[in-house]
Order: structure tokens, then sequence, then C-alpha cells
């Protein structure tokens, strides 16, 4: 639930932040001079209940519960401005169980910071800065193979940024180097990761937009070993994962209005390991997402579904099928302003991992009510 919520919110700093190419058409201005307000801000309060009929994504052991949820948010950011514009964004979310034994409480806070530049003749340049806390149930099955790694984690991320753009009409390419630091509490080992990413976008009428988008990553973990075809450690080894990305997504606005936009991506995922290759896999992955949004209203239903396939990794020594693993998940979110300050927000969210490993094979579903105040 939390880190749906995460996902969505990284969404909404991805889209807000570097702002589109429009917004080039006041850089060259000096707004004191028209007695704009350059500097903006908005902060929210929210507070709502719900209930989650599997709180620790267990196969075997499902505790379910009603919950009071809580957060701020808070965007600070300023209108583009002889060439420079800053946006800052933070999210923070707190859960409390009535009935849940093993998991009291969930938290989840994030932050981001981003400066871009024009350069000018269409390039642009964007440092960023992004902060995640989570305190949460989280699944970390996907490279990790034991029991606790569908389980309450802690840990602290920290991701810099720096990309470069070059508008070119409808088209644009950019080219990003980003790292990410994570610090995870035992069972979770710490790591580095660091890598390359290109984009090339075409975009057309009202924000519509067709984009491909090339990554390679390398992580690094600080003391996790290298497993054998078995999976047992490999004494005074090191742990490292190479990953290569490719998604492909459409962003469609169907009217003059913008009241309905759909976003659908494809996407593929390949991970290698240093050593037996026990922890590769590949993933393939799909997504849609349909969303109304007019004065009052804003409706969002998204679906996803991942495959992974595992080269190496069997079930467990008796079995020597391979490991498959396929996540799906589905969101209705409907949201209804009163007023300029006020709104209301309903939703519910369903997850399920169908694996081949017991401890991997679980569904939760969860539904939440709440108001919000914004100021």
């Amino acid at each position: 639930m939390l880190w749906t919520r995460a996902i969505s919110l990284w969404a909404l700093v991805v889209l807000f932040l570097p702002w589109g190419s429009g917004a080039a058409d006041t850089n060259s201005l000096n707004l004191e001079e028209f007695k704009i307000p350059i500097w903006n801000h908005s902060f929210e309060l929210r507070g709502g209940a719900g209930y989650k009929d599997n709180v620790l994504l267990s196969n075997t052991n499902a505790e379910d519960s009603a919950f009071w949820m809580s957060g701020a948010e808070a965007m600070i950011f300023s209108l583009p401005n002889r060439g420079w514009q800053f946006n800052f964004f933070a999210d923070a979310t707190d859960v409390r169980y009535f009935d849940a034994p093993s998991v009291d409480s969930e938290q989840l806070a994030l932050a981001a910071a981003q400066l871009n530049k024009d350069l000018g003749q269409g390039w642009k340049s964007t440092l960023g800065l992004n902060y995640l806390f989570q305190n949460q149930v989280f699944d970390a099955s996907t490279t990790y193979t034991t029991e606790s790694s569908v389980g309450k984690i802690l840990g602290h991320t920290l991701a810099p940024r720096w990309a470069a753009r070059k508008k070119l009409n409808q088209f644009w390419i950019e080219g990003e180097i980003n790292a990410t630091r994570q610090w995870l509490d035992e069972p979770l080992d710490d790591y580095w990761q660091v890598g390359p990413r290109l984009v090339g976008g075409y975009g057309w009428r009202n924000g519509s937009e067709l984009t491909l988008a090339g990554q390679w990553q390398r992580l690094d973990y600080d003391s996790r070993e290298q497993a054998d075809s078995l999976g047992a450690p490999l004494p005074e080894t090191s742990l490292g994962l190479d990953t290569q990305l490719l998604d492909l997504a459409w962003t469609q606005v169907w009217d003059e209005k913008r009241h309905w936009t759909t976003v659908t991506s494809i996407g593929y995922e390949a991970c290698r390991d240093n050593g037996s290759g026990y922890y590769d896999f590949n993933d393939y992955r799909l997504s849609q997402q349909v969303r109304f949004r007019d004065q009052r209203w804003e409706v969002t239903a998204r679906a996803r579904v991942g495959y992974y396939e595992y080269s190496t990794q069997t079930v467990s020594d008796t079995d020597t099928g391979l490991r498959r693993k396929t996540m799906v998940s589905a969101l209705l979110r409907v949201e209804r302003k009163f007023g300029k300050h006020f709104k209301g927000q309903i939703s519910y969210h369903w997850d399920q991992s169908i694996s081949n490993l017991d401890f991997d094979d679980y569904q939760a579903n969860v539904v939440t009510a709440g108001l919000g105040i914004t100021f």
C-alpha cells in the first residue's frame, strides 16, 4: 500500500518537476518587472481510514486489519525566470493498524529537489536530488530468495541525477547519469547503484507523447556474497548486478479540454549477476492507465502485469523447475474537490504475486477513504 503510493508520488515528481518545453517561452523574461510572483507553493494535510486483508503480504499467515492513515504534502516551485527554474516536492504518510499483531504501523516519506537551466537553442540542463524513507512491508523477493525477503523493511535512499535535454521541434532527446545509495536494515544489505539513461521522445497535440528509454545500471552490495547455482553463499566474494532496461511509453490526450488521458507502457528488464547467474532474470512488463479529470473530479484506473523468468534459480533442491513469478496489480481511485481547499478520495488497490515459490505467492486488497485540505 505505501510502496504503491511511493510509486505514484515518484511519477508525480517526474511529471511535475521537469516542466515541458512550453515553459521556455518565459525564460528570457524578468517576471519581477511584470509583478508576477516568481515563487509559488502548495501544502496539503490529509487523513483517512481503510482496510487491508493481508498486511504482511503472506502466503500462509495473512493478518487483516483496519487502519488510520495521515499525511502531509508540500510543493514549492519558481516560474521560469532568466532561464532558471527550481522545484521542490515532499510527501510523508503514516499508517496505524488497529489489529495487526506483527505490524503496528508503516511510514513512507520522500522529497525531490530539482534545478533547471535553459541554455538556449533548445538545450536544457537539470540537476536533481531525491530522498526516500521506508518503514513498511515490502516485497524484495526479486533479488532475494528467503522468506525474510517479503516483510517489513527499514531503509533510506539518496539519489542524485544530472540530465541534459535537446529539443528539435516536436522531437527531443535526453541523456542522464544517476546514482543511488541505499541504506537498509538487516537482513537486507546496503548498496550503491549507478548508470546512464538515454530517452528520446516525440510530442504532438495537447501534450500527447511517445517516448523510448534505454538504461544501464550497475548495483554493488556492501557485504552481500555471490551464490552458487543452488543459492549457497560463496565466502570471500562480493555480489554485483548489471541491469539493462528498455521502456516504450505512449501518452495520449484525447480531447481539447484535456479531460481524458491514457498512458500505455511496455518494458523489458534483464538482470545479470557477476557470479554463477543464480540471480539472473528477465522481466517483461505491461501497464495501462486511464484518467479523467475536470475542475471537480479526478478518476484514475490503472492495471499492471510483470512476468519474471529466472535462468538458473530453481524452485528447491528437490524441484528442479526454474523459478517463475507474475506480479499483477490494479488500482481505482476517485477524487472529488469541494470548493477551493477541500477534497475527498476513495480508492481500491489489488496486488497479487503468482509464484512457484510458496513464500512469494500471495495477494492483498486495500480499500481507503479520506479527506484532504489544501492551502
